[in-house]
């Protein structure tokens, strides 16, 4: 049977395009999705595990370890164990990474630093030299290149290095790599020779990681670091891979969860689903195609075994050929995104395409198996008939595929079980109720779809048909198969529903995020000044030459300070905010936080109930709580002029700012970018709500676009199904169709007839995945955000719209070839077909 398998797919190749189409389509899905994975942890490997991302051990303080341990003894990772750990015979190299702040001076500027320690026997510490040479001295540093480009400094010069109030003068001797961590790309980094940093480090200061390289075998270097940490009862200490502390640091980001690896499935998961049920439709045309071949077989002696074997292998062989091609889609796919990646955002060249066996292997398989096990079940029909019956000609259109009893209790089951625990879970405010809900309840409604899918396109068809023809035969022919109806619409409503629940859901917590910062942030933008000893002017001069700036509607400028609450001094100093009543009330975004002279406006109670007054600096001054988003206490320039805090040190100058409303998340990002090259500070010296505002949204639209592209493939691939489902139709009812043209319906009706069926199909879907995601998307947004503040939500009426009219016009598009296929045969050449 081999033999007549290969010469099958010989013979009959155009067949099996649609079978190739949808299985290297939805192997591609899962390709990219595992590629996707791997791909992520090697860009967080090279941006949050930058400075360990070439050892090969990273040894830390894991809390874990010692959690319920009250006896334990905490371990200081210092200098000593550094040494310690370079003295084991397994280790090659190891340095100890750490951060101590520092100011840098040119001769125009200053610059707030990290400082590092740098050891050029010790691999640099992890830091990759650009130009220059490692430091060898206590009057050497090396500076990071993109902050050495903005301080216009170069090898060779010298520049000013000021440590807990000690200037030095520093010779640059090297230019360092910008670090690609994400929590330490926003400031200047500057390194010192390991020693001489040593001195200057305060007491507090200890090393983060310590990162090791082995000697000879890595499990051997990690077996005897354990042994060393066990040995000296350093109990909270842990050694990992760095690969494993790359995934331990992205877990640490998400609550301990690796949620990034249970989304990745959860896509990979849909992959299959949506990719097996057009699969099934797609074989069940190419076998409804060869029934009477297949029988013509079995009258001339083959076994039904063997006839199940020819099938199979041509599955197989159909299968390698669309999973290899779906492999190979999702590698280019993957590699053609990183480097445009690294064309439209240079900051991300650290962005890299990772690949293992097991991301490259696992699609081959599940493709493979998939195709196999989809023609195996319409194979597995077609032996059911009797040769002769085979034979002979039968309208396989009339036979009607009820949903089985146990399905449909089942599926009420799972709809109500599913429905009680997502409801439970909105109200409570708990995501995993929630989601565990809409597990149980999404396939419990996909096993009840076969009474109410084909229900749905009949009764529409029925409505938008009126008088027509063409129309009303639609809404008739659309249903006359409704299992293999229900199948397809249900592919096309799960892409569907879950692409509306993610903008729903999105939107929602977009416009939620962005009202309850709106509440708690009382001004849009904070830009804090660092101007010990100044009086104020420049900060007045920087306001007025904000207003230029497009975006900025007012400004107005404040003092900030440390005090002691008289009866409070042994809780520590308080932090103050003296603003000028008449100018702040002009960017303040809510007048009950104005303060008035003699009063404090209290921010940071911590929920403590605070007293009518309070005495500070000999003053008393009456007490008003907020529960404004702010770092410090609020009260009036006079008011803090009269407190007299010269004594507690610490005063800074700043500006308080009011952008325009309605300004899109890019605006605001450039905007803060003029802002700091205007008073020549950081960015990340600017904040305020707009920025809060700004990032949650930027993030949430990035996360939409990409969950929508993933989810617009699997779309895709439910529309082949729709093109699937009407050329088995056309093929069923090939001599009705001849009939019919032959009774005077012209070719342009019988084109029409079948493009309105595809429309019926997808668009029903459509409609009905609409519903559900919109009806998901509000539930999941209020159980993941109503216990942060109070929820707004929003539908995106216009996007839903467009996936609406996107999803019916691809199904009109899908339904093209084969209305030309049945237009183009004759009356009575169909007429004949038996």
């Amino acid at each position: 049977m081999l033999h007549v398998a290969l010469s099958n797919i010989k013979t009959y190749a155009r067949r099996y395009i649609a079978v190739i189409l949808a299985v290297a389509i939805g192997t591609a899905f899962l390709a990219a999705t595992l590629a996707v994975n791997t791909s992520t942890r090697a860009t967080l490997k090279n941006s949050l595990g930058d400075t360990y991302k070439n050892a090969d051990l990273v040894a830390f303080q894991d809390w874990e370890l010692v959690r319920g341990d009250a006896n334990f003894e905490f371990t200081d990772i210092d200098s000593k164990l550094v040494q310690a750990i370079r003295e084991l015979p397994e280790v090659s190299t190891a340095y100890g990474t750490a951060f101590e702040s520092a100011e840098l001076h040119t001769s125009d500027n200053g610059y707030q630093v990290l400082l590092q320690p740098v050891s050029a026997e010790q691999n640099l510490g992890g830091m990759e030299l650009l130009e220059g040479r490692a430091p060898l001295n206590a009057n050497e540093v090396i500076i990071d290149d993109a902050h050495a480009e903005q301080m216009k400094v170069s090898v060779g010069d010298t520049v000013g290095l000021t440590v807990a109030e000690s200037t030095k003068d520093m010779k640059v001797v090297g230019i360092q790599r910008t670090s690609t961590d994400p929590q330490l790309s926003g400031y200047a980094m500057a390194g010192m020779e390991e020693s001489s940093w040593a001195k200057i480090a305060s007491e507090v200061t200890s090393f983060q990681n310590i990162v090791i390289n082995a000697k000879d075998s890595v499990p051997g270097a990690q077996q005897a670091l354990a042994s060393y940490f066990a040995e000296h009862q350093m109990k909270d200490v842990a050694v990992l891979t760095a690969d494993e502390k790359v995934i331990k640091d992205v877990a640490s980001l998400t609550d301990g969860t690796d949620q990034l690896t249970v989304v990745l499935l959860i896509f990979a998961l849909v992959a299959l689903v949506v990719t097996g049920l057009v699969v099934v439709n797609t074989f069940n045309v190419v076998i409804a195609q060869r029934t009477r071949e297949l029988a013509l077989l079995r009258t001339l002696g083959a076994k039904r075994k063997q006839i199940r074997s020819s099938v199979l292998i041509e599955a197989v062989v159909i299968g390698i050929l669309a999973s290899v091609i779906g492999v190979a889609l999702a590698v280019a796919l993957m590699a053609g995104l990183i480097q445009l990646l690294h064309v439209l955002v240079p900051n991300l060249s650290y962005a890299t395409l990772a690949l293992n066996p097991t991301g490259l292997v696992v699609p081959l398989v599940v493709g493979i198996a998939m195709t196999v096990i989809a023609a195996s079940l319409p194979a597995r029909r077609a032996m059911k008939l009797a040769p002769l019956a085979a034979l002979r000609p039968f309208d396989a259109a009339s036979v009607k595929n009820r949903a089985g009893k146990m399905r449909i209790v089942f599926g009420a089951l799972l709809t109500l079980a599913g429905a009680g625990l997502l409801i439970w879970g909105t109200v409570k405010g708990s995501l995993p109720i929630a989601f565990g809900g809409g597990l149980l309840s999404f396939p419990g409604i996909l096993m009840l779809a076969s009474l109410f899918v084909p229900a749905s396109v009949f009764g529409i068809g029925r409505l938008v048909a009126g008088r027509s023809v063409a129309g009303r035969l639609a809404a008739l022919n659309a249903v006359r198969n409704p299992g293999r109806t229900t199948a397809t619409a249900t592919a096309l409503l799960i892409g569907v529903t879950l692409v509306s629940m993610i903008m729903v859901g999105g939107q929602t917590a977009k416009a939620s995020l962005n009202n309850s910062i709106a509440g708690e942030f009382p001004v849009d933008l904070i830009l804090t000044l660092d101007q010990n000893g100044e009086d104020g002017a420049k900060a007045q001069n920087l306001a007025q030459e904000l207003l230029t700036l497009d975006g900025i509607e007012q400004t107005s400028t404040f003092v900030s300070g440390y005090a002691e609450i008289a009866g409070q001094e042994e809780f520590g100093a308080i932090s103050l905010l003296g603003v000028d009543p008449q100018t702040f009330s002009k960017v303040a975004l809510d007048q009950d936080i104005v303060p008035e002279d003699g009063q404090i406006i209290r921010v940071n109670t911590g929920g403590v109930k605070q007293p009518e007054t309070l005495t500070i600096g000999g003053q008393e001054l009456s007490v008003k709580v907020s529960s404004a988003s702010l770092y410090q206490d609020l009260v009036t320039q006079n008011t803090f002029e009269r407190l007299s805090l010269d004594d507690m040190g610490g005063e800074n100058t700043g500006v308080l700012i009011k952008v325009e409303p309605n300004l899109s998340t890019s605006q605001i990002t450039e905007l803060v970018d003029n802002i700091g090259d205007v008073a020549n500070v950081e960015s990340y010296m600017i904040d305020g709500g707009v920025v809060q505002n700004a990032m949650f949204s930027q993030v949430i639209d990035v996360l939409l676009a990409i969950v929508s592209a993933l989810l617009a493939v699997a779309v895709l691939i439910a529309l082949i199904g729709v093109a699937n489902t009407l050329s088995l139709s056309v093929l069923e009812r090939t001599r009705e169709n001849s009939l019919l043209r032959a009774l005077g319906l012209k070719k342009k009706q019988l084109r029409a007839m079948l493009a309105q069926e595809a429309v019926l199909i997808g668009g029903v879907a459509a409609l009905l995945g609409l519903v559900l995601g919109v009806v998901y998307g509000l539930l999941g947004a209020h159980a993941t955000l109503s216990t942060v503040g109070e929820m707004t939500y929003e539908i995106p009426w216009l996007q839903l719209a467009l996936v609406l009219v996107v999803s019916i016009v691809a199904a009109l598009l899908a339904s093209i070839t084969p209305g030309r296929r049945a237009a183009k045969l004759s009356p009575v050449q169909g007429l004949a077909t038996e």
